[in-house]
Formats: structure tokens, sequence, C-alpha cells
């Protein structure tokens, strides 16, 4: 399934990846700053919090729990169905299955890196940490500056995007309306996780909108734009003596 032209996973890619993932595991190790920068809603972020936001705090907490699910799952088609199971064991296609594998970890990381890089910068208070705050001035209300953007949001975005970018090119579950089904079900996934943090008051509607954007965003680029809309050729070059010419020349001749 993985086409001749296109260019298989490169070392280069490999290094930076890796470094992707370093510098987001440095920053996951790292506590945020306690002092937010940048608190409340912008837009029509306090509109959609007031519309959404569950008001018990268990049903808060029960709408994150069930939020964390596709979140969770995010690597499970991107990282094994499709590689390992659709091209690897049904399709026997080894090159697709390492290619599938090793492009979707360097999405995610990217997509990881930078949702950690931007909570860092911003230090946006999360909604339900400032709330505790301004209502519950007698309890242990420890700040939570890490709101902008939304980093489940962004994970589970970006595993949508590189199943969509996935499926769009190859038939990896075998029929167009099984691939498509493959491309709405995580998307739907990502959007349900984005929406129940809302229903959580984990986060504001601008930092669930930018984080399943940039996670979408690298999930589909990633593939798409290394890989897909690019092409492998083989190019030969030869410099020989040019005997139709007068005095000292060289001929360069090639084929592409």
């Amino acid at each position: 399934m993985w086409q001749r032209e296109w260019p298989t996973f490169s070392p280069v890619e490999g290094v930076a990846t890796v470094a992707a993932g370093a510098g987001t595991l440095t920053l996951l190790m790292l506590k945020p700053p306690k002092d937010p920068r940048w608190e409340g809603g912008i837009l029509f972020d306090d509109r959609v919090r007031s519309g959404l936001r569950l008001s018990s705090e268990s049903d808060r907490q029960r709408a994150r729990s069930l939020g964390d699910l596709p979140y969770f799952a995010a690597p499970v088609i991107p990282l094994l169905i499709d590689p390992l199971v659709a091209a690897w064991l049904v399709r026997g296609d080894s090159k697709a299955a390492l290619n599938l594998g090793a492009v979707g970890l360097e999405a995610f990381s990217y997509a990881g890196l930078a949702s950690f890089i931007s909570t860092r910068i911003s230090v946006r208070e999360r909604p339900d940490s400032a709330e505790c705050r301004r209502y519950k001035p007698d309890a242990d209300c420890e700040r939570d500056t890490e709101a902008f953007f939304s980093g489940h949001t962004t994970i589970a975005a970006a595993s949508a995007g590189i199943v969509c970018a996935n499926h769009r090119v190859m038939p990896l579950w075998g029929s167009e309306a099984a691939d498509v089904g493959a491309c709405a079900l995580a998307t739907s996934g990502a959007v349900a996780t984005g929406v129940s943090r809302l229903l959580a008051d984990r986060h504001y509607a601008t930092d669930v909108i930018v984080g399943f954007g940039v996670g979408f965003g690298f999930g589909y680029a990633i593939p798409t734009l290394l890989h897909y809309s690019r092409h492998k050729t083989d190019v030969s070059l030869s410099v020989a003596p040019n005997g139709r010419c007068t005095g000292a020349c060289l001929q360069l001749s090639g084929a592409f």
C-alpha cells in the first residue's frame, strides 16, 4: 500500500521526532508557573462557559473522566490498528506498517511539544482554578496555569488528523466507506474530548478550538506534506569528455 514514489520515514525525521519527544518529556517533568500571566475568558469564552459548564461538581468530574477515554485511546488506531493489524497482519505490507507507525509517532511528538510550549508561554489559569479561588476563599485552591491550549484536545485531534490523512490515500480498512468511517470515528473522539473539557470547566472554548486546530493540523500535515504529496525520484548524473567541441570541455548528462 505504501506507493513506491512516496518518500519513506527518513533519519532526519527520526532525529526530529526523538528531539520533540525529549522536549515534551522535559517540559512535562518541569512544574508549571503558579502565578498566571493570563486570567479569564476572551471573545465568546464566557458565554460558552456559562452555557456548557456543568453545575454539579460530581457531574463535572464524570464528564472529565469520560472525556479522558478518547484521549487515552488516541494512539490505538494510528499506532496499533492501522500499522500492525491492517497493514502488517492483514495486508502483509511491512513497509507500510513501519512507515505508518513512525510517521504517526512523529506527528504526535510535534503536537505534544507544541501544546506544552504554549502552556508554558501563555500561563493561562484554568477556569475551574479561578472559580475555586473566587468563590471558595477558605478552601485550599491550587492555581493551575495549564489552560491554553487544551493538551487533551490537541492529542485527540492529532490522532484524528493522522487517521484521516492515512485513510485518504490507503485502503487500510478495505473499502471507501470503512476508511471514511475511520476518519469520522477518530474525529468524533477528538470532538468528544474537547466538549468534555468545557463541560468539566477545565478549559475555555478558545483553549479547545485552538488545541483542536493545532492537533489536527499536525496530524494531517505531517504525513501529507512529508510523504503523500511528495514523490521520490531516481536521479543519475555523469560527467564525461565531450569530443564535439574544440579545446578542453566536459559534458554533464543526467536522467531523472
